[in-house]
């Protein structure tokens, strides 16, 4: 999961009650929009849900609206205010306002952009054209490394998988243009019709680069990457990680891939290193095979379509519409967003702890994360009790699990030591400030190969909706940006927070014992620690998992993908369970006391609805079933309550409504 309070998307109703203190205890928080004629044993997401969802529009410069990620449309507006203030002021050179609000205003002269042309990337495009031999495709690739743009090698410096206090390089799959390897295989005719836009896509930007031929161009690179895709290994594939770790001797791989000679390639980027973790070996057998196979000439065709899609967003309107009209066709987005939320996101990117100091300086609230641990500390706790108590695991399991479940580490809100950006900004050239800063970003990461990995690191910026946990650092991350309605408030009461911000909780701590995580040591190491008929019972449980979501749909015929989300699924059935346990070592979680009409459970479960309010275009909900490894915000709502008796006392579930499951089939791993 990735994380200002939007009251008219999430639909929460601020009221001030006086009433005499009854059955009924007063809330600033009231659930609205309920529809009583939805049982919740039918379809509890919809029971919440539906009024909003039928009446909210999205706007025609979004591709969804609501909560969880789309929480950061309205966060990008308070990016923009922090901005344009910054921006509009002179700034001592170097310091963070100066380079934030340069960086900025060099974005936002569209003049001087539209004026340049494609005349920033011109350069590299000669470069690219005086390139001879295989030997010169792979200097011109190296050196593109080095400033951000991999295109056909998939490199980054991160903690050996199985000796997590070193940081090794690792090799991944690369070299597409499209979202993922099936979209090249597919006949359906969504499929291909966002394969002909990507052609045009590409023939759009040689045209607009003054390359002649463009659409004859634009198949040449297809069917490169259509070759590169064979090799590539699936998303569920790749949820394997034992079979990505392929730590190599670099003298190994050198031998086997002699046309990309990866000693070379070492040296001139300057790093050192014996051995690479090659994640999918089939991937770079294939790119050397047809590096040696493919004329020079395609190469360059192929290179030069890669630059400039990875430098489009940063050149002229045309190059940003040509993006645009592709995006239209893969994701339903009908408007190109205004220039200034385009901005914020780029800087939000770019120079993203710098804009988060600022962020959390003016909109958060230090108190919340003092909250927000107390939440993270009594979840750890539900959580160490539903170990205990678990009848499929063995005692000896179960103490290895507690040991890791409290050697996670809490980072909340912002980081203890904020990132710096060695980077000079000016005013008046934004693409030079787009390659100052991915260069700068580049060498950020690759000084600390072969040293211990940086623990005061984020790998999320902190105004950002979202959470996540990192296996290899056995860390759960709670950004500022999460930290609000409909997910937290200071001033609701514990069973909206618990369904909000500790169902986040919980997810994140599940994760350390999904499908992947639960393969690591509590010190972040790929190493079992379970006996072997536990770890066989628990893939029997996940594998229920992947059945039961494998059978959900969305757009009436899609599938949901089980095998692919397995671990997000696993982690929202933990999470809200953790959560609701968590909840209930709460006085309010021990009292039946209504508020608003509704016990201190139903509360609980209504908030968990609430903070997955979310509602798509169909465009982007067929990529996003394809490609992301977290179900739709429906199931995420349904899929768990079906399996949690808490839910159906709280509701009066009865046999017959359409997602009662027996006991028997309410499926529980943690």
């Amino acid at each position: 999961m990735k994380y200002v309070s939007s009251i008219a998307l999430a639909a929460i109703l601020l009221v001030s009650c006086q009433q005499e203190k009854t059955e009924e205890e007063p809330s600033k928080i009231a659930f609205t929009g309920i529809t009583e004629s939805i049982k919740p044993g039918d379809n509890f997401f919809d029971h919440v849900n539906k009024s909003w969802y039928d009446t909210v529009q999205i706007a025609d410069d979004q591709v969804g609206v609501g909560s969880y990620s789309f929480l950061n449309i309205p966060q990008r507006q308070l990016l923009q205010d922090i901005l344009e203030e910054v921006s509009s002021a002179e700034h001592e050179k170097g310091t963070v306002e100066q380079k934030v609000g340069d960086f900025f205003a060099s974005g936002m002269d569209t003049a001087t952009i539209n004026q340049r042309g494609y005349a920033p990337v011109k350069p590299i495009l000669e470069e690219i054209e005086a390139l001879s031999n295989t030997d010169e495709v792979i200097d011109f690739v190296t050196t593109q490394i080095a400033k951000g743009n991999n295109s056909i090698m998939g490199l980054r410096v991160a903690p050996d998988n199985k000796n997590s206090q070193i940081n090794i390089l690792h090799a991944s799959q690369s070299g597409l243009g499209l979202p993922d390897r099936d979209y090249y295989f597919k006949t359906d005719e969504s499929t291909t019709g966002i394969q002909d836009a990507y052609k045009t896509y590409v023939s759009t930007l040689f045209d607009l680069s003054d390359i002649a031929d463009g659409a004859a161009k634009a198949e040449t690179v297809y069917e490169i990457e259509k070759q590169l895709a064979e090799s590539h290994k699936t998303r569920i594939e790749r949820r394997d990680i034992q079979a990505n770790y392929n730590k190599l001797a670099v003298s190994d791989i050198t031998a086997s891939n002699p046309n990309i000679d990866w000693a070379t390639l070492l040296d001139a980027l300057a790093l050192e290193a014996d051995s690479i973790n090659v994640r999918q070996p089939e991937y770079y057998n294939t790119l050397d095979e047809l590096l040696g196979t493919v004329s020079v000439e395609d190469w360059k065709t192929y290179l030069k379509a890669h630059t400039l899609q990875h430098y489009a967003r940063f050149l002229s309107v045309a190059f940003e519409d040509a993006l645009f009209e592709y995006n239209k066709v893969l994701l339903g987005q009908s408007k190109q967003q205004p220039r200034p939320q385009i901005m914020a996101q780029q800087v939000d990117r770019n120079l993203g702890f710098a804009l988060g100091q600022l962020y959390v300086k003016r909109y958060f609230d230090e108190a919340a994360k003092q909250r927000v641990l107390d939440l993270v500390n009594n979840l750890q706790k539900a959580f160490e009790n539903r170990m205990s108590q678990l009848d499929w695991m063995s005692d000896s399991t179960k103490a290895k699990a507690k040991e890791k479940l409290y050697a996670i580490t809490k980072k909340i809100a912002y980081p203890d030591v904020w990132r710096e950006y060695d980077v000079d900004i000016e005013r008046d050239q934004y693409f030079e400030n787009v390659i100052a800063l991915q260069a700068n970003n580049y060498e950020y990461n690759v000084q600390y190969l072969n040293k211990p990995p940086n623990k005061d690191a984020w790998g999320t910026t902190p105004s950002t909706v979202t959470a996540y946990y990192n296996p290899s650092l056995n860390e759960i991350v709670f950004p500022a940006g999460i930290l609000q309605f409909p997910y937290f408030d200071m001033a609701a009461d514990d069973a909206v927070n618990y369904g909000g911000i500790g169902m986040v909780i919980g997810h994140e701590l599940t994760h350390a014992f999904d499908d992947n995580g639960s393969q690591y040591d509590g010190e972040g190491n790929l190493k079992n620690w379970w006996t072997e008929s536990d770890l066989e019972k628990f893939k029997e449980k996940t594998q229920q998992l992947i059945d039961r979501y494998s059978s959900f749909t969305v757009l009436d015929t899609v599938h949901l993908k089980g095998a692919m989300t397995i671990g997000e699924n696993t982690a929202d059935n933990g999470g809200i369970a953790i959560a609701y346990d968590a909840f209930k070592m709460t006085e309010q979680g021990q009292d039946t006391v209504k508020i608003g009409g509704y016990t201190p459970d139903q509360r609980f479960f209504l908030s968990i609805a609430r903070i997955w309010r979310v509602k798509v275009r169909d465009e982007f909900m067929r990529n996003y079933v394809n490609t992301n490894s977290h179900s739709p915000a429906i199931w995420r709502v349904n899929g768990p309550l079906m399996n949690l008796t808490p839910f159906y006392d709280a509701f009066d579930v009865q046999p017959g409504e359409e997602n009662y499951k027996p006991e028997e089939e309410r499926i529980k791993i943690w």
